[in-house]
């Protein structure tokens, strides 16, 4: 049946970011939104909902200049990304957080990397797991949500788009269901923002790789690419690549729930070697832990596949990633492997035990000689590769993760759908993982999926105003000379301590609080006795012992409240 009980000015398919964002800055500019919903309830499951909600351009402050991030983006991408796409995001990024802070998001510095300035707060607590429920991203959702039905605007759960519907080339509106029941919405334009299509076999394996199977769904599983579909069946033109966001995670993912979406296992697997069933390396684990999870997702086979590294990767790379796998993955139940010798290590994980040994002593010794380019698997050197020696020598099954695909429908920089001639669809747009080109082709490289959700998501609902002649003034907000420094060194691909190692006095205060706390409590209450025995005879007794007691207290109190703030703000 078709919704004649209400006119909208246009309808948005995906209530994430990109989707709410849209809806209400559309709400705000005098339009009436209808947000269709696939998901159920006031927490319904989305990427943007579950992820760690850090803002930032390629690891870069978005209040730099604009041109600074323009060529950040490019030589990310190298040169393969859309400079018009590239050009919009490094003008309206900023522009999103200031629009988020006006609907009540606050933000905090999760750390001194220039990448983490922006970050939803509450943060995602420091520890292993799914933790998301009444976090940063969670609640500027919700908030949203309710902010869009305030402004008239209406959001439609339980609704699943299958169709958009074309009028003399033209969208006017989306088939689909909504309850179980068969409906038809229409207006005169549409904003595709369902996220990717990481959860559909078919589109994976036809426009990523034959991997689907080997790859472990990290985000909310939501994305099942109906908007692509429908785009490409419009007459949408799809980008150039075969990439995805995601990280390496111990593939105890796949049965206990404490070990996703983090820790990553990226620091341990680009610092150390990766091997298959054969005891052989099969990638290159030398660029970054998003290649990493690419390579394997294309090619890996069916059997495990193993993380090697020694002690000295496990407290050094191990321990500064945001949520590290040092000491996390451990405490929340994921597999590490330990051994003295390569022999003991390869039979725990049931490798040919000279075919490991091999591997081992080869990678050692290239890289002892400066010639991992010339490995038979070669090895590049963004990130700082480190020797397997020192034991217990270690490894952890892995898997690929993959967050959300970064192929999709092509835009322009107002977020308007093109057609293989790049000329827009007329009432089209898209905004978010559903959309590719910003993130480069064949090699694409991580951007950042938040901004690039809500910048588009704002550009598309302001784009519709101004074709419907409302007024949209733009209001870039000042651009931070601060922000424009040499950022803190990348932690994937430089030696510098990271974490508490940076602040030895916090990191011995929480390593041995109790101990300090009672022998400062032991002290006060001898030196107490001691200066009034002669004074108050069998009183000083007491007293030496009441007072020894409520230094531990107080001490103890200290060491836990250092503990509950670096916990928050600095990985352990």
């Amino acid at each position: 049946m078709t919704d004649l009980n209400s006119t909208y000015d246009l309808i948005v398919i995906g209530g994430g970011i990109a989707g709410l964002t849209a809806a209400v800055r559309a709400a705000e500019l005098g339009l009436r939104p209808l947000v269709l919903e696939q998901g159920e309830g006031v927490d319904y499951p989305s990427n943007s909902r579950q992820s760690g909600g850090i803002l930032h351009i390629g690891f870069r402050d978005p209040f730099r200049e604009v041109q600074d991030l323009e060529q950040h983006i490019a030589r990310l991408t190298a040169g393969e990304s859309k400079p018009e796409l590239a050009r919009a995001l490094a003008q309206h990024g900023a522009r999103l957080i200031v629009w988020l802070q006006s609907h009540g998001a606050k933000f905090m510095r999760f750390n001194p990397q220039e990448g983490y300035r922006w970050c939803m707060a509450p943060p995602r607590a420091l520890k292993a797991g799914i933790d998301w429920k009444e976090r940063g991203p969670d609640l500027i959702l919700r908030r949203l949500a309710i902010e869009l039905v305030e402004l008239g605007g209406v959001l439609q759960l339980g609704a699943r788009a299958s169709e958009l519907l074309l009028e003399q080339g033209r969208c006017v509106g989306v088939r689909g269901t909504c309850q179980g029941e068969e409906k038809i919405w229409r207006a005169p334009y549409c904003v595709i923002a369902d996220g990717g299509f990481q959860a559909n076999r078919t589109l994976f394996e036809k426009h990523i790789g034959a991997g689907f199977d080997a790859v472990f769904q990290r985000g909310a599983r939501t994305g099942r690419g109906d908007g692509l579909t429908m785009a490409l069946a419009a007459g949408a033109a799809l980008t150039p690549g075969n990439r995805f966001y995601g990280h390496v995670l111990c593939s105890d993912a796949k049965h206990n729930d404490q070990v996703w979406p983090y820790p990553e296992v990226d620091a341990l697997a680009t610092a150390g070697i990766v091997i298959d069933a054969t005891g052989k390396r099969l990638v290159d684990e030398g660029r970054s832990g998003v290649h990493l999870a690419n390579e394997l997702a294309n090619s890996a086979p069916t059997g495990q596949l193993f993380a090697v590294f020694d002690q000295t990767i496990w407290d050094g790379p191990g321990t500064t990633a945001r949520i590290p796998a040092n000491p996390l993955l451990e405490r929340a139940g994921g597999t590490i492997l330990r051994a003295d010798t390569a022999v003991e290590l390869a039979e725990q994980m049931g490798v040919p035990v000279q075919a490991f040994i091999d591997t081992l002593k080869q990678y050692n010794d290239a890289l002892a000689e400066g010639t991992l380019h010339a490995l038979p698997t070669p090895r590049s050197e963004k990130v700082t590769p480190l020797p397997i020696v020192q034991a217990p020598l270690m490894a952890i099954p892995i898997c690929p993760g993959v967050t959300y695909t970064m192929v999709g429908i092509d835009i322009d920089a107002q977020a308007q759908v093109l057609d293989s001639n790049s000329t827009p669809i007329p009432g089209l747009f898209a905004a978010g993982a559903t959309t590719g080109g910003l993130e480069g082709g064949k090699d694409s490289a991580y951007i950042g999926g938040l901004i690039k959700s809500g910048s588009f998501g704002l550009l598309a609902a302001e784009r519709i105003a101004t074709l419907e002649g409302k007024q949209v003034v733009i209001e870039q907000p000042k651009r931070n000379e601060a922000s424009v420094v040499t950022p803190v060194a990348d932690k994937s691909s430089s030696p510098t301590v990271y974490g508490l190692a940076r602040f030895p006095v916090l990191r011995t205060t929480i390593r041995f609080g109790r101990p300090i706390a009672i022998g400062l409590s032991l002290v006060v209450a001898l030196l107490l006795y001691a200066l009034s025995s002669s004074a108050l005879g069998w009183l000083s007794v007491p007293l030496a012992m009441g007072v020894g007691v409520f230094v531990f207290v107080v001490v103890l109190g200290v060491v836990e409240l250092v503990k509950l703030v670096t916990e928050f703000l600095i990985p352990e």
